[in-house]
């Protein structure tokens, strides 16, 4: 089998440059060309035809699965597509374009070892399909030729990291002597106050007997996002985005106190991103 031509797409350079160094690792990997944005990446992938992309979902001028879909519908010979993103939300649509895989970032070796094998095996198929249609034998069924991988391995992958139902529905929170359960929807924001965190809904306020980490851990990646070493918030219950001074900026959150939270510089591109915009 010939060695995989790779092209990586990622509007950050420093993700970038780790895959680049992470696919350096496997010697019968090349790696083609890189872009920085969805339209340089298409001009570029329609001209050199990689055969993988490692495709970023969110790109800053570009939806990824959209263009993935693109590229899928423009190349003449459509590229195997592997989707990176941070969050494991969007791993649903990417299966649904028959991604050959969905890697979180920051992804290690071992993990990115298991994506390039189902590479390996997507490839080969290809080429023996090829093979046995210039030979005018019978080709191989659809479904063995063109199938990112089979059904099991896609589910076994999904359920990896789609990881929601793995939380639980209550949160055990303190008050007045007694421990009660709150739904994490009636989280507007929680903050680390002294050793413990404190859990915060509409008008009330509750102690815990959890770390920050650790009230991080049992909420919703999908629905909570960490803003600050000393904060977490509902991304349902945030209101208003307020610039700050040296690129931070503020949450107002949707309590009654339309309490201000802070927002650390280094994560305010993936908050915005993770509002929508």
């Amino acid at each position: 089998m010939s060695v995989p031509k790779v092209f990586i797409v990622d509007d950050e350079e420093p993700a970038r440059a780790e895959l680049r160094y992470l696919l350096g690792q496997f010697p019968d990997v090349c790696v083609i060309g890189e872009a920085g944005s969805g339209e340089e990446a298409l001009e570029q992938i329609v001209h050199m035809e990689p055969d993988v992309v490692f495709l970023d979902i969110h790109l800053h001028d570009r939806d990824g699965v959209d263009l993935g879909q693109e590229l899928i519908e423009t190349v003449a010979k459509p590229p195997v597509i592997i989707f990176a993103s941070a969050y494991e939300m969007h791993a649903v649509r990417a299966f649904e374009l028959d991604a050959v895989d969905y890697i979180v970032k920051p992804c290690s070796e071992a993990r990115l070892e298991k994506t390039i094998n189902r590479v390996r095996k997507m490839l080969k198929s290809r080429e023996e399909a090829a093979v046995s249609a210039d030979g005018q034998a019978e080709p191989l069924p659809a479904e063995e030729t063109l199938a990112a991988v089979p059904l099991e391995e896609q589910l076994q992958s999904l359920l990896q990291h789609v990881q929601t139902n793995l939380h639980p529905c209550r949160v055990p929170v303190e008050k007045n002597g007694k421990i009660l359960l709150i739904n994490p929807n009636e989280i507007v924001y929680a903050t680390l106050e002294g050793r413990y965190a404190s859990v915060y809904t509409d008008c009330e306020q509750f102690a815990t007997s959890f770390t920050l980490q650790e009230l991080e851990s049992r909420l919703s990646p999908q629905q909570f996002f960490r803003t600050h070493r000393a904060y977490i918030v509902n991304l349902a219950k945030t209101s208003e985005l307020v610039p700050w001074f040296k690129g931070t900026i503020h949450l107002v959150m949707q309590d009654k106190a339309r309490t201000e939270v802070p927002v650390s510089r280094t994560v305010v591109k993936e908050l915005k991103r993770r509002l929508g915009f």
